[in-house]
């Protein structure tokens, strides 16, 4: 917010705190490495749900949550103290809504993933998250009244139609039925609160580093979730128990899927409109396959890899294009 009372620009990327939309910035030169980062995530984000099915069965949805939210916290904590000069003060409506967005990425998306994930296969579980991005533009033109072009439109419908692809013949678990029915309604609340996560922190990234509001989301929604192991203490002992390969999983859904994948999220985001960043959820289901079949066996079919290749195509045309003129979506986010 300015001085004036007048809310900044969240679409203005020369706040002293950004670093990224700066001309000498790598991603500013290197608008590439933007969308491959973006691919990068979606490939670590498929692998996730092998390895949260891996951790689920033997420690339980508790033991996901505890590890998936606190090793990442662990590691946002260690960044935010070595980059502690990039953490400016923030007024009290920031943290109200850094809360809001902890609750709907960490607490709601998290929860609906370890627990549908205890009802269904992986294959399928990553399939769930694919609605994000109509979510994800449903919200963005609401709140941010992000304009959704044609061509966005049709890539968006390019990218769903590889995902129906995958869905129906991308191999033996990638399908629905009525026996998943209460996995699939649980876990459709994780990409519906990723969807006001990812609207809700846009406006952020204007004045603020990636990797802060990431970790802050991400600390608080820890917080939030602590009340859950004073009812489980058992799963402190099952962790433990885990062995290498639970904890290699262990580390793939919260290092990775979390710590690195939130960070490169956020970067994106700050870059690139909402719907342009949540047209890569559609990829997550081709590596989520593709990640059983490397590491579970499960068969993979020429159909898996067409969809893939549709869903990337979507992709493209979302985000190709003469990129719209910036514009003030409303949400002032600093007040100093």
């Amino acid at each position: 917010m300015q001085s004036d009372g007048s809310p900044t620009s969240t679409m203005d990327n020369t706040s002293p705190h950004s670093t990224l939309g700066t001309p000498n910035s790598a991603l500013a030169r290197f608008p590439l490495l933007i969308h491959l980062s973006l691919l990068l995530t979606a490939m670590i984000w498929g692998a996730t749900f092998v390895a949260v099915k891996y951790v689920v069965e033997r420690t339980g949805p508790e033991g996901v949550l505890l590890m998936r939210s606190w090793v990442a916290s662990v590691c946002f904590m260690l960044l935010l103290g070595l980059t502690w000069r990039s953490v400016p003060k923030m007024p009290s409506a920031v943290w109200r809504r850094l809360a809001l967005i902890a609750f709907c990425g960490s607490v709601v998306n998290n929860v609906a993933i370890a627990v549908g994930q205890s009802y269904l296969a992986a294959a399928l579980a990553s399939l769930i998250v694919t609605s994000n991005p109509i979510f994800t533009t449903i919200f963005s033109r609401i709140l941010l009244g992000e304009p959704l072009t044609r061509r966005k439109l049709s890539g968006i419908a390019i990218a769903f139609t590889g995902f129906l692809i995958v869905l129906l013949w991308g191999g033996s678990d990638a399908n629905f039925s009525v026996d998943n029915a209460i996995g699939i309604l649980i876990l459709i609340c994780a990409p519906f609160g990723w969807a006001i996560y990812t609207v809700l922190s846009k406006p952020l990234l204007a004045d603020y580093e990636p990797h802060v509001v990431a970790g802050l989301t991400t600390i608080l929604g820890a917080i939030m979730l602590a009340p859950v192991f004073l009812f489980t203490p058992d799963v402190f002992s099952d962790a433990a128990n885990l062995g290498w390969r639970g904890w290699l999983a262990a580390g793939t859904m919260s290092v990775l899927a979390i710590f690195v994948g939130y960070i490169l999220w956020y970067r994106g985001l700050r870059r690139l409109q909402p719907s342009q960043v949540a047209v890569y959820v559609y990829l997550v289901p081709f590596f989520g396959v593709l990640s059983a079949w490397l590491l579970l066996g499960e068969t993979i079919t020429g159909w898996l890899l067409l969809g893939g290749a549709t869903i990337l195509s979507g992709v493209v045309v979302t985000n190709s294009g003469r990129r719209p003129a910036a514009r003030d979506s409303g949400f002032g986010t600093r007040s100093d």
